[in-house]
């Protein structure tokens, strides 16, 4: 689970950097800094896209980890497409709007995906405990049909009020 989560800010990092590092790489140039975004532009915009590509499928594996419900992996899919559409811009044509609209999304990035995980965790709290009312206190078909035999719900009932039945029917 820590794996997971360090390793979305770990590839997060590098299309933040390297669209931020276009914008000023003729600063770090006249102070004689050798940037990737100074010594060679389409190689600093691919490894944009190959971090956002592969944040798709480690957000996918992360409700596996049992930090989110399985829900997350559909969320977290929209952001990072859309993640990695912009990266792909960038890439097509490293350009300064190209790489602005790139680091305005990171900025955002990682508030999205965080919150969509602590949605889904509290989702997944909620449903093991609501899974563990009805399975283990065997209350499950007593909650779906309260005229059951042996139900003490059923007292003085003839029909299930889902089926609309009479017992035996």
């Amino acid at each position: 689970a820590v794996v997971s989560t360090q390793s979305t800010g770990y590839l997060w990092q590098f299309p933040h950097f390297n669209s931020l590092s276009h914008n000023v790489r003729q600063d770090y140039c006249r102070a004689g800094y050798n940037m990737l975004s100074v010594l060679d532009t389409t190689k600093n915009a691919l490894v944009s896209l190959r971090n956002t590509l592969a944040l798709i499928p480690l957000c996918a594996v992360i409700p596996f980890t049992g930090i989110s419900h399985c829900s997350f992996s559909f969320y977290s899919l929209a952001v990072n497409a859309y993640f990695s559409y912009l990266a792909w811009n960038f890439y097509k044509d490293p350009n300064k709007q190209t790489a602005r609209e790139l680091f305005r999304f990171s900025l955002v990035y990682l508030p999205i995906i965080f919150g969509f995980l602590a949605i889904g965790y509290a989702f997944k709290e909620r449903t093991a405990k609501d899974e563990a009312k009805h399975h283990v206190e065997g209350k499950y078909l007593a909650d779906l049909c309260p005229v059951l035999p042996g139900n003490a719900n059923s007292i003085g009932a003839t029909t299930c009020p889902v089926t609309g039945k009479g017992r035996g029917e």
